[in-house]
């Protein structure tokens, strides 16, 4: 009996409906039916050649040393058979049979000096994902926001729409092996962190007389540009342990630090960048929206580093599509958040949570009684990394965030 499998057996969605339209009826290998539509290997080369090819391609010969100065060339991937288990989605138990048929069925001339794609004898790795559609985008709107539309930027509203459609389906995999949610509800009650410099005793005391007013929201009065809010516009910036809270501020040697704890008066919908960057949405090789949607997850998967770098001093205008993005989550998406978290660059295991005022301009906050305690910065720790620089008569180039090999 021929191999082949009907389209009730196939988990992808898209690769079922293709089975559906152009299989033929046939007994399935897997189910035992003969009354639906299947495809058997030539049907499958069909439809796999093009994704494979654009999708994979063929391991290198890489050198490797042993630890007694011995040396050997390896084949760095997988067998084609195992690439067709992940593109399919299903372990059909005929993939060798598939991969005789791309051979078989591929139109490729040796005669003419032609190299053969598929070819069982080797190994195959995935090609990776550069987004660099969205890197341009996001350059695009930064720099239509910093010189020609400060306001009602098309660019901007058009590729956070495009980004966020979607978001509260993403999940990602904790350290536990858990699905974690991307979009978190805080429950009323949670509680985290708030900090200030205090220049001075007299601030001191201000800040031990009434710590939610001194210590807590600022005022948009006196509210400055930061990396989520415009100037005259409060947001809160608070940490989830007073480490990172300390951290945070940068206190100078010497600075005294004021932190207070607040209590969350009703649940919180935030949006977690942490949790955005270890995320997945289970995606078919079969889309036709396929490389889009990954050059969008790995994106995704980068915002945070791009929303959480300190802005070099003399660049604060940077500043302004983070604030934009700020001001998407919490009044435009469709879906409005109260909130963000993110890691923290001042302390690689903390996070920061940035919380929007409500309509009227109110955080839904209290203070914990008798939390407020005062800090003095004795040592601080720099850590700094080589970027490589490249000059030329007319230019020089500074690798960046955006180096092809992060990507």
């Amino acid at each position: 009996m021929a191999a082949a499998v009907c389209w009730h057996c196939i988990e992808d969605e898209y690769l079922k409906r293709i089975i559906q339209d152009r299989g033929e009826i046939a007994e399935c290998t897997l189910c035992g039916n003969h009354d639906r539509a299947a495809f058997a290997p030539d049907d499958f080369s069909a439809v796999l050649d093009p994704v494979m090819r654009k999708h994979f391609a063929q391991g290198e010969d890489v050198k490797r040393f042993g630890e007694d100065d011995s040396e050997w060339w390896e084949q760095v991937g997988d067998p084609l058979s195992h690439h067709l288990q992940e593109v399919i989605g299903t372990y059909l138990g005929f993939e060798d049979e598939i991969v005789e048929a791309l051979e078989k069925n591929e139109d490729v001339r040796p005669q003419d000096g032609e190299q053969a794609f598929f070819d069982s004898s080797q190994v195959y790795v995935p090609l990776p994902t550069r987004p660099y559609r969205y890197i341009e985008k996001w350059d695009l709107a930064l720099d239509e926001l910093k010189h020609r539309r400060r306001f009602f930027s098309s660019s901007a509203k058009t590729l956070f729409t495009e980004l966020f459609e979607g978001v509260e389906t993403r999940q990602a995999w904790s350290e536990s092996g858990a699905r974690d949610e991307v979009v978190r509800s805080f429950p009323q009650g949670s509680e985290f962190y708030r900090a200030r410099i205090c220049g001075s005793t007299a601030t001191i005391k201000e800040a031990f007389l009434d710590p939610l007013k001194n210590v807590g929201p600022t005022p948009s009065e006196h509210a400055r540009s930061g990396r989520m809010n415009a100037e005259g516009v409060t947001v809160l910036y608070g940490s989830l342990d007073c480490e990172t809270c300390l951290a945070e501020v940068r206190p100078a040697l010497g600075n005294d630090t004021a932190v207070i704890k607040l209590r969350t008066t009703k649940p919180l919908r935030l949006l977690d960048f942490s949790r955005l960057e270890r995320s997945y949405t289970n995606l078919s090789y079969f889309q036709p929206d396929f490389e889009e949607e990954c050059e969008k997850g790995v994106f995704l998967r980068r915002l945070q580093k791009l929303i959480s770098q300190p802005i070099i001093p003399g660049r604060e205008t940077d500043y302004i599509i983070t604030q934009t993005l700020a001001e998407y989550l919490a009044h435009v998406h469709d879906l409005h958040f109260d909130g963000v978290l993110f890691q923290s660059v001042q302390r690689s295991e903390g996070t920061n949570i940035v919380l929007f005022p409500d309509v009227e301009g109110n955080f839904p906050l209290s203070y914990v009684d008798q939390s407020i305690a005062l800090h003095t910065t004795t040592s601080i720790e720099y850590k700094h990394d080589q970027r490589l620089v490249l000059l030329t008569e007319d230019s020089i180039w500074i690798d960046s965030d955006y180096d092809e090999e992060e990507w």
